[in-house]
């Protein structure tokens, strides 16, 4: 067996037992028989991008089932596809004979696209860090969001929020209605802080009037998933109007022209969500000495909800105990102050923020 064959049995494998069991019984199924599947495994390998995830093949198959493509009997297991679905555990033949057959349109797919979609769920999560931030300050925010997607994220403050046990927030009015279950401290996520400039960064920006590029955010949404695919359709329709503006452009290569045109007088606010695991080590490596010099020449607050161990390599110093719950992120916050750099974790978050387990900052924070 090759090497690679065997690293993406065990990456199947991991994503099916950290990632998909309690939250998606079909993605569980098909990734585990897929891990054990050589003749399919070996095809995939061959042909997969070198930064691809776990989630990609199950997007790309998602992708054009949306799309029209005849699964002969694949779409019944698919919640947002019908009515009734059969059970999941059941799948994994017809996904099998789905993907054989369909090689060549997947191929491109997965040589090409990513699943980096920086949905409009993690604003739940985002929220109460930016009124964090308003509250240290006592000025608008000018917000960067690296790894924006079609940035849906950028328009938190125009959507309407429940943490749970009448705890609410946000635009009431909004046809985006995101939902998370607070754990621990009790969330604060007002008054919603004011908004100086946004501007997100990424790669590949999705245009919201590319009716393919829409398809692709859709098909990287879980088929189980059905509330954060309507969401999902919530806020494209909001950012249709709203045209939030994202600079097309590797991240670290475009950082400094952004952060030069942000309000010297406003609280310059960084945000990346599960974006690091994308970057190379030595692109990490940049990116954080970015960081380290922005927040030499001014204050600078970075947001990440990542992964502990790339928090780390990133030079975040606050103790991340990752033992609170299985594929559980930390939300981090680093207050960067002219060469001081303060480090804290203000919760922890489930997986597509399903619940928000709230720390808050330590009420020396606001004066370090």
């Amino acid at each position: 067996m090759s090497e690679r064959l065997e690293y993406w049995r065990t990456r199947l494998q991991r994503f099916a037992d950290d990632e998909c069991r309690g939250v998606s019984p079909l993605y569980e199924t098909v990734s585990l028989a897929m891990s054990e599947d050589t003749e399919l495994l070996d095809w995939m390998v061959s042909v997969i991008g070198p930064r691809a995830r776990p989630t990609l093949p199950l997007a790309a198959v998602h992708y054009l089932l949306l799309g029209g493509v005849a699964g002969d009997g694949l779409e019944r297991f698919y919640p947002n596809l019908t009515a009734a679905p059969d059970r999941p555990e059941d799948a994994y033949p017809a996904f099998r004979a789905f993907v054989l057959a369909q090689r060549p349109r997947l191929a491109p797919l997965l040589a090409t696209r990513g699943t980096q979609t920086n949905e409009v769920g993690r604003c739940s999560y985002l929220l109460p860090a930016y009124v964090i931030v308003a509250q240290w300050t006592g000025r608008p925010i000018w917000l960067i969001d690296v790894g924006s997607s079609a940035g849906l994220t950028l328009l938190f403050d125009r959507y309407a929020y429940d943490y749970g046990e009448g705890h609410v927030a946000g635009d009431p009015t909004s046809p985006v209605r995101l939902r998370t279950a607070a754990r621990g401290a009790r969330v604060v996520a007002a008054p919603m802080p004011f908004v100086a400039g946004r501007v997100g960064i990424d790669l590949a920006p999705v245009s919201l009037d590319d009716a393919d590029a829409v398809r692709w955010l859709e098909a990287c949404v879980w088929p189980e998933h059905v509330e954060r695919v309507r969401n999902l359709g919530a806020a494209l329709d909001v950012a249709r109007v709203a045209r939030p503006h994202v600079v097309a452009g590797n991240a670290i290569d475009a950082l400094p022209n952004v952060v030069a045109e942000a309000d010297p007088a406003a609280s310059l606010v960084i945000v990346n969500t599960n974006v690091l695991l994308y970057f190379s080590r030595d692109e990490r490596a940049r990116y954080a000495a970015q960081l380290a010099e922005v927040g030499s020449r001014r204050e600078l607050f970075w947001i990440a909800n990542e992964h502990p161990m790339l928090l780390r390599e990133m030079g975040f110093a606050a103790t991340l105990d990752a033992s609170i719950a299985a594929a559980a992120l930390p939300l981090a916050v680093s207050r960067f102050d002219r060469g001081h750099r303060a480090d804290y974790v203000l919760g922890w978050v489930g997986p597509h923020a399903r619940w928000l387990d709230w720390i808050g900052a330590p009420a020396t924070a606001q004066r370090d």
